[in-house]
This record gives C-alpha cells, sequence and structure tokens, in this order.
C-alpha cells in the first residue's frame, strides 16, 4: 500500500449518499470534532458534492469519490480481485499518502468496506477499527429493520449516525456559510427585492415522492394571492428543467415576473446562495430540502409514499413537515394550510394530513405534534439503550 503514516492523529468519515444524506452526516461530523478536538477529521464523498463542506467547521480534507469509476470495480471484484485492488490502491494513493487510525464507514455496503480497508492504518488502527465496527454493528442492524417494517422509529438518521460513530448528538443543527457564489445574471436579483421569498424543490430524488407540476402550480397562484410581496424560486437539478416549464407555463402570464426559474441552473454552490436569499423552501423529502436548512432557510415539507419525517425529515429548530397518514399517494394536498403556516403562522391540519415541527433535545432531533414529549423522549431512549448503552448512560447523565 503507497501511503505513508500521518504525524497527526486523523481519522476519517465515509459518506457516499446522495445529497440530503451527506448534509444530515454533518451533525456526527460536529459531534465527532467536538468529541476529539484533538484529532483531524477528514470526509470522503461524492465528488460532486464536496462544495457541501466547503464551509464546515474544521474538517482537514474533503476527499472526492468517484461513484461510476468504484461501481465498475465493485462489479469486477470477484472475477480479477487481484488487478481490481491494485486499480483501487492506485486511486486511493492518487488522493493522497495519508492512512488514518479510526475510519466511519457510515454506508454499510461493499464499497464503504472495501474503502476502508484501504484507508485504514494497519500498524495501530486494527484494534479501535475493530471496536467501531462493533459499536456499529446494532444501529446497522436497526437500519435496516426501519427499513423492512416502516415502523414507529423516532430516532432520526442524523443521530443514528452520531451513534454509529460513537458519539452524542450535539442538540443543535449544523449551519453552514455558502462558498462565495456568483448568480448568473437573470437570477441575481432573487433575493434582493423586498418581501417574503420561497425557495419550491420541484422535484425529488424517487419518482413516487415528486408532487405532480398542477399541484405546485396551484400553490405558486395562491401564495402570490395572498402575499402582494411574496416572491418564488424554483429549485431542482436539470432533471427538473421540464417540471418547473410545465409550472411556468401553466401559470397566469401576470405572474412571471415573480417566479424564478433556476432549476438546471446554479452549481451546487450558487443553490447554496440562492436558497441563504429565500426566508423558506418547500418541497418533498429530497436534497434541496435539507440543503436549505444547512444555509439557515426555514423548511416546510411534504411527506408522503415512504418518506417518514421522523427518520428524515428536516433537521434542527422550528422547521415543519405535512406528513401523509398512509403510504399511498396523496389524492389532496396541504397548500392552503402550508401557506397560512408560512405566512400568518397558522397551524391547520388538512384531512389525511398530521403537522408536526422539528425539535431539539440530549437525543437529537426529534418532531412534535402536540400530543406530549414524554411518550416520544422514552421511545428514542429506548433504541439508544438498545443500540448503545454505554453511550446511552452518558447522554442521560
Amino acid at each position: 500500500m503507497p501511503h505513508e503514516s500521518s504525524a497527526e492523529p486523523r481519522d476519517l468519515v465515509i459518506q457516499l449518499a446522495r445529497l440530503g444524506d451527506l448534509v444530515q452526516t454533518l451533525p456526527a461530523i460536529e459531534a465527532l470534532q467536538e468529541a476529539s478536538p484533538e484529532r483531524t477529521l477528514d470526509v470522503v464523498c461524492a465528488a460532486p458534492l464536496t462544495v457541501v463542506l466547503a464551509g464546515a467547521r474544521r474538517i482537514g480534507r474533503v476527499i472526492p469519490w468517484d461513484g461510476v469509476l468504484w461501481q465498475t470495480w465493485v462489479t469486477r471484484w470477484q472475477e480479477n480481485p487481484t488487478a481490481t485492488l491494485q486499480a483501487m490502491q492506485s486511486y486511493i494513493a492518487s488522493l493522497g499518502d495519508t492512512m488514518y487510525e479510526r475510519v466511519y464507514p457510515l454506508n454499510q455496503h461493499g464499497r464503504s468496506q472495501l474503502m476502508t480497508r484501504l484507508f485504514l492504518r494497519r500498524s495501530s488502527g486494527q484494534n479501535e477499527q475493530t471496536r467501531i465496527e462493533a459499536r456499529m454493528r446494532p444501529w446497522a442492524q436497526h437500519l435496516r429493520q426501519v427499513a423492512k417494517e416502516r415502523g414507529a422509529n423516532r430516532v432520526h438518521l442524523a443521530d443514528v449516525w452520531c451513534g454509529m460513530c460513537g458519539v452524542r448528538p450535539r442538540g443543535q443543527a449544523p449551519l453552514c456559510v455558502p462558498p462565495p457564489a456568483e448568480l448568473p445574471d437573470d437570477l441575481a436579483g432573487i433575493g434582493e427585492r423586498r418581501g417574503l421569498w420561497v425557495a419550491l424543490a420541484t422535484g425529488a430524488g424517487e419518482a413516487d415522492r415528486c408532487v405532480a407540476p398542477a399541484v405546485w402550480s396551484q400553490w405558486i397562484r395562491e401564495f402570490l394571492a395572498q402575499t402582494q410581496d411574496g416572491h418564488v424560486a424554483l429549485i431542482g437539478s436539470g432533471a427538473e428543467r421540464e417540471t418547473a416549464q410545465a409550472i411556468l407555463e401553466s401559470l397566469p402570464t401576470l405572474l412571471h415576473g415573480r417566479v424564478w426559474d433556476a432549476t438546471g441552473r446554479t452549481t451546487l454552490s450558487q443553490l447554496m446562495c440562492v436558497l441563504q436569499k429565500c426566508h423558506w423552501i418547500i418541497g418533498a423529502d429530497t436534497g434541496p430540502l435539507h440543503l436549505g436548512t444547512l444555509v439557515g432557510t426555514r423548511a416546510i415539507g411534504w411527506y408522503f409514499s415512504r418518506a417518514r419525517m421522523h427518520e428524515t425529515g428536516p433537521y434542527g429548530e422550528g422547521h415543519w413537515v405535512y406528513q401523509h397518514a398512509t403510504q399511498a399517494q396523496p389524492h389532496s394536498w396541504p397548500i392552503m394550510e402550508s401557506i397560512a403556516l408560512m405566512c400568518d403562522d397558522r397551524r391547520r391540519i388538512p384531512a389525511d394530513w398530521t403537522l408536526w415541527r422539528s425539535r431539539m433535545d440530549r437525543w437529537g432531533a426529534f418532531f412534535d405534534d402536540g400530543s406530549g414529549k414524554a411518550a416520544v423522549e422514552s421511545a428514542r431512549a429506548d433504541t439508544w439503550r438498545a443500540c448503545a448503552p454505554v453511550l446511552c448512560e452518558s447522554i442521560a447523565a
């Protein structure tokens, strides 16, 4: 292995998932930094997402991961492990010569496990890594059970990752300053006019979590009718350009001057700047919703299908989620209700939905529907006791 040992103690977090998961890994990263301030913490993430961590505090290095290339190697591993390993080692060597005493592979699949073995310092880190992996195992089992049963779990994914890293949730959400980014000329006016600015996430990572363009069109018409100084910025990837175009075409021409289409037209750093200029972001369970909370924008989520806010709701204090009562596709949407909540703090609940507010406490993030905190805290404490009994004692102290 062509790596050299680093003179300073360094640890590595591996997070290979998509945008929303990377954002929700930051609570664990900050908790690790707080627990061991003398150690340098590096992070491996998907190459297109490295800019998300540019504003994070005290991260040593952000190492880009080429997912397509690694997927090819994983596929070839069984056929020719020796050549594949050599190619992987050459790739890792090209990223630097550092090896790590502690590696936290938050994605429990083959790619991150192989990367752990390649990055781990053999001489002194093996025993410590064995303890880390043993500590992760109950949490990994918990996540598999949650994914399978979609049950009554109340521990947020971000806090599960804290447990996997052997640290307590800090009880506060990360907040990052976007890296400097100049917007295209026709988008530079976003956030500059007075009034209420809302970023609308037009899509979602999974097709069954997408809200139809007609629904968003109705939401925009109602919102702009009720707020004379309201403005909407449509955001999303290039895959959502068609959705945004359908929304714009369905709106009266007179409203076009108050709707700004940024879908597929911003880099990730530019998107972070757009989100920071808005007071609210509204959307389904999608990466930009979580990115908005990271830069200080308040969020309203519409969670339906397999999305549950207890696992992946917007992390922090004071965000809102309308959770659909079943996994079936909704027939009606909280259009007027979410506008009333956003504009006047009026909390109305439509049929077949429940309304929850995000909160923070010693166990991390949770969502409160006003029915009583004690039962929620008890359920979360039970999970922590089962998955991390030693750490749980320090949290409860």
